[in-house]
């Protein structure tokens, strides 16, 4: 791993109706650590845009598809084919709210290889997400798998989000592409505890740290001190529905579906409590998706009927 990160490395960035500023800020940074930069458009992005986001890259981005929103599964998919056919070996994925600091990569590769020279096989590894706002909406409490030593501030970990990960394409390739009936929703869970699975691993470097926007708004689940991103009813069609068909499934370890039982019983309780205008629709994405996860009936779904 001691080739130059340009040449081990490409960037891919999924849009959807993105803040501009946001979006240009991150291709920002990240081009001045000599990268090509994918932007798969899950929306089209106007000619106004391009010409910001090239000016942002230095000419470094290259657009994938035609707009059309195909889901977070297949962008993820079509953005590796794209670096693997460019010649990396290793892919960053960002959302397009991430504020990633300078020396993200670096950082991470460096830990990639550390964990190599060490004898594991890492899949994938991650910056510790910290909100830019941590007083307004703290960070989710990240999964540490406690059965794996880490390596100092390289902790091994069930899941990482997908945001500002680092990928191995070879091991994506041996592992299996992410999920692309999931549309969205769990598909970065899914396919770490696939590659847990096959003999690979996960891991996230604490001393590398991202700023990643995790919503306006928080839920608390009654009766704990644990907080909810605020979602519409689509969504949590979705977040439900994907959940349930890992259950269903015996998709990841059996205590994560133990809890997911649980834990998805008082996320009900606390959107049912927390959109009080919205209640009926708020139910019915629960039932929904729990029926349709059940089914195993995925792809892009019923979003539009919650």
């Amino acid at each position: 791993m001691t080739a130059p990160l340009a040449a081990q490395c490409d960037v891919g960035i999924v849009v959807y109706e993105p803040d501009l500023p946001i979006l240009a800020d991150l291709v920002r940074t990240i081009a001045r650590e000599g990268r090509a930069i994918w932007i798969f458009q899950n929306s089209a992005l106007d000619s106004g845009a391009i010409s910001a986001l090239h000016h942002a890259s230095g000419g470094t981005i290259h657009l994938l598809h035609d707009g059309t929103n195909v889901g977070l599964g297949v962008a993820y998919n079509g953005i590796a084919a794209a670096a693997r056919a460019s010649g990396s070996k290793l892919l960053m994925l960002f959302d397009q709210d991430s504020s990633p600091l300078p020396g993200i990569a670096t950082g991470l590769i460096a830990s990639f290889g550390r964990l190599r020279a060490n004898g594991q096989r890492p899949a994938a590894i991650g910056p510790l997400p910290v909100s830019a706002d941590e007083h307004r909406f703290p960070p989710p409490r990240q999964a540490r798998r406690r059965s794996v030593c880490g390596h100092d501030t390289i902790l091994p970990a069930d899941y990482i989000i997908s945001s500002g990960s680092l990928i191995d394409l070879t091991a994506l390739g041996d592992i299996g592409g992410f999920r692309e009936d999931f549309f969205i929703d769990a598909i970065d869970v899914e396919w770490c505890f696939r590659a847990w699975q096959n003999g690979f691993s996960c891991w996230i470097d604490s001393a590398v740290k991202m700023p990643h926007r995790f919503g306006t708004d928080r839920v608390r689940i009654p009766f704990t001190r644990l907080f909810l991103v605020r979602q519409p009813p689509p969504r949590l069609y979705t977040y439900v529905r994907n959940r349930i068909a890992m259950i269903a499934g015996n998709g990841g370890p059996a205590w994560w579906r133990w809890t997911s039982v649980a834990y998805l019983m008082l996320q009900g309780i606390a959107y049912w409590a927390a959109y009080s205008g919205e209640r009926r629709r708020v139910v019915k994405a629960f039932a929904m998706g729990l029926a349709d996860g059940l089914r195993m009936r995925l792809g892009p779904g019923r979003r539009g009927d919650v």
